[in-house]
């Protein structure tokens, strides 16, 4: 069954009794067609660059159609589990980079390592999210663009107070404390459910979550390093510089705030500024709002970048061609071409350095933080420590509702390493 070229996302149907791979040539031949699946909805911007795509990937192999397929990231657990089962499947799959670990211990990612191994080009791609595209030791899948969080901030606010954007934790806490004298909202917002945010903080004191050591997964929330950027996190709430209103909420909470000038300044990514657009009664102040790199202990802090890989899926019957096709979409055109029309950045960090990222008052920060990433632990029990378990931000929680921090995270730091040791089914 092939896939049309561009389809909309409310056309995705999976059929349980379809062939197990995204082509049409089961004899060994070159393919008559290859099919990826992209993550979102379709959006004229995407449908140019994919046709751009499909004529870069032709030179090298003519006549092999490049058929698209749009998944809506909600249905994408079930769509790619229904391909393992047999259902109509990809030969190339865009997968969060956080979940690359998950898909490969399931055996749905092909392994590419000697195929990476051999592509110039990917010595040029950030090395640490590279090595986010591993799991066991064996590379499963390329970063294709990357999106980071920052420093929201109202500049008209900070001009007439006379302070710059803050680059550390006690200028964080003192223009909070000079936007909440003079305009009477908060000057800073932390929420408690919000890993990403706190991973920063504890990152930029030098601290870890969890690190491997040989088979085993130690949590590091006791080290005292993650012990204190946690007691600063939860201090900005017990202190007063956020309010009650985002404990046990997340970072969405502060949008409209932010958008309507009820809020200093807040952590979030670049894809929030549409939302503000939509929320905010005003249009006129989206005109202030700004963004920096998110201020640590002594500077910039590192942030975890988030972002999609490219894979080849288990079942392709041309695992050359889609590998060749993951590099026409992966490297440094196809890469920052999906990146500019997404609105996130490439995985390439010579790129970031350019004008046309550093210049731009809209991406210089994010292109800075950029160059200034980590990850999380990369296994598969990550989603269960974190989104199921919430083990961070229930500590964070517990201590802003006045639990012992140290109490706190020796229970919590038990929890994460149990968790992230269990057995992956």
């Amino acid at each position: 069954m092939r896939f049309p070229k561009i389809a909309a996302a409310t056309a995705v149907v999976l059929l349980a009794a379809a062939c197990g791979g995204g082509s049409d040539d089961s004899s060994g031949g070159e393919a008559e067609s290859l099919t990826v699946w992209v993550m979102g909805t379709s959006q004229d911007p995407l449908v140019e660059y994919f046709d751009n795509a499909e004529a870069r990937f032709q030179e090298t192999h003519p006549g092999v159609e490049v058929d698209v397929e749009f998944i809506p990231w909600p249905d994408a657990q079930e769509s790619i589990t229904n391909a393992l089962a047999g259902g109509d499947a990809p030969d190339v799959l865009e997968v969060g980079n956080d979940q690359v670990a998950g898909w490969a211990a399931q055996g749905a990612l092909l392994d590419i390592s000697e195929q990476v191994g051999g592509w110039d080009t990917a010595a040029g791609i950030d090395e640490n999210a590279l090595e986010y595209g591993t799991y066991e030791g064996v590379q499963y899948g390329v970063p294709w663009f990357s999106g980071v969080r920052t420093l929201y901030y109202r500049a008209d606010w900070l001009r007439e107070l006379g302070h710059e954007p803050p680059a550390t934790w006690d200028e964080l806490v003192e223009v909070s404390e000079a936007i909440q004298e003079e305009y009477d909202v908060p000057g800073f917002a932390a929420p408690t459910d919000f890993t990403n945010g706190i991973a920063s903080f504890i990152w930029s004191n030098g601290g870890e979550i969890a690190t491997q050591n040989g088979d085993t997964w130690e949590g590091n929330l006791t080290d005292p390093a993650t012990v204190e950027a946690v007691e600063f996190y939860a201090s900005l709430t017990t202190d007063g510089i956020s309010p009650q209103g985002y404990v046990g909420e997340n970072e969405l909470v502060a949008l409209a705030d932010m958008a309507n000038s009820e809020l200093g300044m807040y952590i979030d990514g670049g894809w929030a500024l549409g939302s503000m657009e939509e929320q905010a009664e005003d249009p006129a102040v989206l005109e202030n709002i700004a963004s920096a790199p998110i201020p640590g202990a002594d500077g910039i802090a590192p942030v975890f970048a988030g972002g999609s890989a490219l894979t080849v899926f288990t079942t392709t019957e041309h695992p050359d061609e889609a590998f060749d096709l993951l590099t026409v979409l992966g490297d440094e055109e196809g890469g920052k071409g999906y990146a500019d029309v997404a609105g996130f950045f490439p995985a390439y960090p010579a790129l970031l350095e350019t004008p046309e990222y550093q210049e731009d008052p809209e991406r210089a920060a994010a292109a800075t933080q950029m160059q200034n990433t980590r990850f999380f632990p990369t296994t598969p029990r990550w989603t269960a420590a974190d989104q199921d378990s919430k083990i961070l931000p229930g500590a964070v929680l517990d201590i802003v509702r006045g639990g012992d921090a140290e109490e706190v995270l020796g229970a919590a730091n038990e929890e994460l390493a149990s968790i992230l040791n269990e057995p992956v089914e």
